[in-house]
Parts: C-alpha cells; sequence; structure tokens
C-alpha cells in the first residue's frame, strides 16, 4: 500500500524566524509529514539561533547547506559586483561589503556562543526523495552545479536553465537562492523555486511550497503567507545588527536583489 507524501519545502530564511513562524503556521492544517530547508538559514536576520531550533521541531527536516551558510562557516565573501575603480568611487559599495562582513561575524558569533555553529558543518548540498508515485525530486541551494550563481528564476532562458540542470537526474528540481518563485517545465523536468522563506524583495509575505503525492502523480502548491516586516526591523535594531539597512533595504524594496550576493 502506498503511503501519501506532503512534503514542505522552504529557502532562504536568511535568520528570519517571525517571517518562518509565519510560514509554519500557514503549514499547520495542510498535514505536511516531512520538510526540505535549502539553505541560506541563518545570515543576515537578527535570529540565526532561533531559526535552526525551530527547523529542527519539524518532522521529517532535511536541510542543505546555501552558499551564505558556506560564508558564515568559513569566512568567505561573495566577489564584488564592481570592478576595484567603481569601489574607490563608491563609498556606499565599501559600507555594504564592510557591514557583509560585520555580518557574517556576527551571526558566526551567536551561532558559537549558542553551540551550534557547528551543525552547519554536516550540511549536505543535495537532497533527493522518490516519491510515491515514483516521482524523483532533487532539492539544491542555486542550481544542481553550484550552491551560487545566477540560480533558478522566472526569467531565465531555457538556454541557460539547461545548463544549470545538465546531469542532474531527477524528473523534479527544487531549488533556491534567488529569492523568487518559480514553476518551469524543461526537457521533461519540472524545475521550482519555493521563493524566499524570510527575505523577500519589497513584500510583506513569505513563500513557499507544498509537494504533495498520493501515489498518482505530485501536485504543486506554491503559498504565500504575510508576516510582520517592522517586528524584523525593530529586532534588527535591538540587537544592534550590522545588517540592519541592508535587510532592511531589501525588505522595503528599496535595494534591487541581487542573488549572486544572497
Amino acid at each position: 500500500m502506498l503511503v501519501p507524501m506532503r512534503l514542505g519545502v522552504i529557502a532562504d530564511i536568511h535568520g528570519n524566524d517571525v517571517a518562518l513562524r509565519a510560514v509554519l503556521k500557514d503549514a499547520e492544517s495542510l498535514e505536511v509529514d516531512r520538510w526540505w530547508a535549502l539553505g541560506d538559514l541563518v545570515l543576515f536576520g537578527p535570529r540565526p539561533v532561533e531559526v535552526l531550533q525551530l527547523l529542527r521541531t519539524l518532522p521529517g527536516i532535511e536541510m542543505l547547506r546555501g552558499n551564505t551558510d558556506r560564508y558564515v562557516l568559513t569566512g568567505e565573501q561573495p566577489a564584488p559586483h564592481a570592478t576595484a575603480a567603481d569601489a574607490v568611487a563608491s563609498l556606499d559599495l565599501v559600507q555594504r561589503y564592510a557591514a557583509m562582513a560585520a555580518g557574517i561575524g556576527w551571526t558566526r558569533g551567536v551561532l558559537d556562543q549558542a553551540g551550534v555553529l557547528t551543525a552547519l558543518t554536516t550540511l549536505p548540498t543535495r537532497l533527493r526523495l522518490q516519491l510515491p508515485s515514483g516521482t524523483s525530486v532533487l532539492g539544491v541551494h542555486a542550481s544542481p552545479a553550484a550552491d551560487d550563481g545566477s540560480g533558478i528564476s522566472p526569467e531565465i532562458t531555457d538556454e541557460r536553465l539547461r545548463l544549470l540542470l545538465a546531469g542532474c537526474d531527477a524528473d523534479i528540481v527544487i531549488g533556491g537562492h534567488t529569492h523568487r518563485m518559480t514553476d518551469r517545465h524543461l526537457d521533461g523536468i519540472r524545475v521550482l523555486n519555493p521563493g524566499s522563506a524570510g527575505l523577500p524583495h519589497g513584500a510583506d509575505t513569505t513563500s513557499w511550497l507544498l509537494l504533495a503525492d498520493e501515489g498518482h502523480g505530485p501536485t504543486v502548491t506554491h503559498r504565500t503567507v504575510p508576516f510582520d516586516v517592522n517586528a524584523v526591523v525593530e529586532d534588527l535594531n535591538r540587537r544592534r545588527h550590522p545588517n540592519t539597512d541592508f535587510v532592511t533595504s531589501i525588505l522595503t524594496g528599496r535595494r534591487p536583489l541581487r542573488s549572486s550576493v544572497l
């Protein structure tokens, strides 16, 4: 007898426990029996420890490591979106990357003090499962090839998407990173992005997706949920987080969202 499966998928929480709690509240009546969290779990938001603690309470939870989780572990930063000359001419650019370095250090320190930093070291870069119908699913952060780069978005060209999916060996590929809800079909592969569960661009709604399968094939439901943006900004200020301006500018839409930074 086939056992139905209801998989909740979230990505790019970025230390925002307020938005994550909104997702989990929305899911309460939907009988989700297992969860995937597709990376970028902790950096930028005010509550990285609380996010990890909440995720650990979820049934069947599996998590993977995103590029910003890697930054927290290694101290790496993304390459600047500018030449050296641009950086010299732009105080804002210099300040932005200085703030990112400070945010990485802040997050690492908070996680280390709580004794949960090592949890990031064991996270894989891919997740796989087979649905009751036999459909194979691959979970990644940005793409099967990398945890950063252009990632999966609604406007990506078929040519570029085909390169990202090369050798993925799955019927469904789910990735985050771009913070853009996506549902595409290419060469027999369904390509999904749940959007960002913690750092949406210019919106007061968080998003996630439900993948359900009772043995006759999967159904996908993209869900959006309102959350209290002001509460997040107030918490960032209260905790004197070095990325307060950066996060606020994304949540309010003042700053363009560049997925290769996030």
